[in-house]
């Protein structure tokens, strides 16, 4: 929230608000503490990320959407104050917060970096990898991990996530090799997201032995925007994430999909996070594991 309103009173408080966030564009910038306890993380992953370090942030962007969309480690949370929207943090939520760093992602908070800067130490992770998404992820879980010195505790959280991703590959052994595409709807949208080599969804595609739809290891944020005419053509195994109050399958034209008219389409609960960290990873898996193994 902005820290007075147009045509409001004055007010001594907003007043003070303002001028301390006026010294902090003047004040130099401080130095990052090597192992801080007070962070601050303004995207969903950097929430799920540190939660999995043992780290439950001071403050997060979007609280109420996070129990929502991604749910992992929520009731860690109790404690935790939002600070605003991931795309318009509240600066005064962080100030008062006293946080020793801040985190959030390149393509939301390059703006606000140097008033971000002001307030303590901040890390942007980048938003943009090629290559394979799951690999991706490692290493921005790695990059956090580093910058809150809590590397034994990504060493172990990573090596859980080995243990599931073995369990899985093993389990659908049967199907190594196969093409599997995963699709993700879009509330009142008409097309869907395909999620391409370099997302989280196609890394853990890969991982479990097959093959994916969306092989481009280059696609904006790993997404591939498609329409129901493009999956008509389309032969692999599809999984599908859709809000069963929702569901963009339902369309008398999604019935010739050759996955759906034949039986090859998973469904996965709504809250399989596709953006995530390590435990979002392992979910994710588990669940195309489980439901792959009812086709």
């Amino acid at each position: 929230m902005p820290c007075s309103a147009a045509g409001a009173p004055p007010n001594p408080e907003r007043r003070r608000c303002l001028a301390g966030l006026a010294a902090l564009a003047l004040a130099a910038p401080a130095l990052a503490a090597s192992r801080p306890l007070r962070v601050v993380a303004l995207e969903y992953n950097l929430v799920e990320m540190l939660l999995t370090l043992g780290l439950a942030p001071v403050g997060a962007a979007d609280l109420k959407g996070y129990q929502r969309w991604v749910g992992i480690g929520r009731e860690r949370l109790a404690s935790t104050a939002s600070v605003g929207s991931r795309q318009q943090p509240s600066l005064e939520a962080i100030v008062a917060l006293r946080p020793d760093l801040i985190v959030g992602v390149d393509f939301r908070h390059a703006p606000l970096l140097p008033l971000l800067q002001r307030i303590a130490p901040t890390r942007l992770m980048a938003s943009q990898h090629r290559g394979d998404g799951l690999a991706n992820m490692r290493a921005d879980f790695l990059q956090l991990a580093g910058w809150c010195g809590r590397q034994a505790e990504a060493d172990r959280a990573l090596a859980r996530l080995d243990g599931e991703l073995g369990g899985a590959r093993r389990a659908l052994a049967a199907r190594a090799g196969r093409r599997l595409g995963v699709l993700q709807g879009l509330a009142g949208s008409p097309t869907c997201w395909a999620f391409a080599a370099n997302s989280l969804p196609g890394g853990i595609v890969g991982a479990l032995g097959m093959r994916n739809a969306w092989p481009q290891d280059d696609a904006a944020q790993g997404i591939v925007a498609v329409g129901v005419e493009t999956l008509l053509n389309e032969r692999a195994d599809l999984a599908v994430i859709a809000d069963p109050r929702a569901d963009f399958t339902q369309g008398a034209l999604w019935s010739r999909v050759p996955a759906l008219a034949e039986g090859r389409a998973a469904r996965l609960a709504p809250d399989s996070w596709t953006f995530g960290g390590p435990e979002s990873a392992a979910r994710l898996a588990g669940r195309l594991s489980q439901a792959l193994l009812k086709l």
